[in-house]
């Protein structure tokens, strides 16, 4: 039997579906433009800054969570998730709960709300009430979806969100080039425990592509999704690049899609 807290730290397998959720209420268009992705810009991140928890950073692991799973066990595998990718991506957001009540989603933002903040990302409560009611102990599914909006951080960083996306009619390369950091992580994760299902994180991924090709939100068909898992999974886990080399090959491949 594994607890909650060795399943998000690099547990037992799991296969968990989360979709990816569009934009698609009159409520949601109002308040977050689709156009945007997984990235709010300034002028929206006030509005949902008002629906959210108070903003904590996560350096050592050893902070305290912000208790929103009703699971002691999962909020203290969380802060030592968080903590692990804010140290491999070396990046420093704020991350804080918000009320998803227009659509379950998690999102990231320039926007700071601690000092000395890379920006912040925002997890919404129902989406984390859906990942928690899945089957097969779906803690990982959290982990990848962090994972993914602190790559977006690393991407406002470097400013690698404006070369990636620089011309394109959709946020594609921008988002597949988050998945692709999150696949990073899983090969850390990989290294560092080889019983960690770093597969799942592909398979997460799947499950939130979809095939609105011609709108600007489109993220990533599922196979693209699962693709860029992989690529930086290999990129970590065999090819054993450091941060600095996988950001130059995380560009170039999201530059070729």
């Amino acid at each position: 039997m594994h607890t909650r807290r060795e399943i998000i730290a690099g547990g037992a397998a799991t296969l968990v579906f989360i979709s990816c959720p569009s934009v698609r209420s009159s409520a949601q268009m109002h308040r977050h433009n689709p156009i945007y992705g997984c990235s709010l810009p300034h002028r929206e991140a006030d509005e949902f800054f008002g629906t959210a928890t108070e903003s904590r950073l996560y350096l050592t692991g050893n902070e305290p969570m912000i208790p929103k799973s009703g699971d002691p066990d999962f909020d203290y595998a969380l802060a030592q998730t968080l903590a692990k990718i804010s140290d491999a991506f070396e990046v420093s957001p704020g991350f804080a709960y918000y009320n998803d009540y227009d659509g379950k989603n998690a999102y990231a933002t320039k926007d700071v709300r601690s000092n000395g903040a890379d920006g912040t990302v925002l997890f919404g409560e129902g989406l984390l009430k859906r990942c928690l009611e899945g089957v097969d102990n779906p803690d990982l599914g959290v982990a990848c979806i962090c994972a993914h909006e602190f790559g977006h951080i690393l991407q406002y960083k470097h400013g690698l969100d404006t070369q990636v996306g620089a011309g394109q009619p959709t946020v594609k390369r921008i988002e597949l080039h988050a998945d692709f950091f999150a696949g990073y992580f899983g090969g850390l994760r990989k290294l560092e425990r080889p019983s960690f299902p770093a597969a799942v994180f592909a398979v997460t991924q799947y499950g939130m592509g979809d095939d609105m090709i011609q709108k600007p939100q489109h993220h990533g068909r599922p196979e693209e999704r699962a693709a860029a898992i992989v690529r930086g999974f290999e990129v970590a886990y065999q090819e054993r690049r450091s941060l600095a080399e996988a950001i130059g090959i995380s560009v170039e491949y999201a530059q070729a899609l």
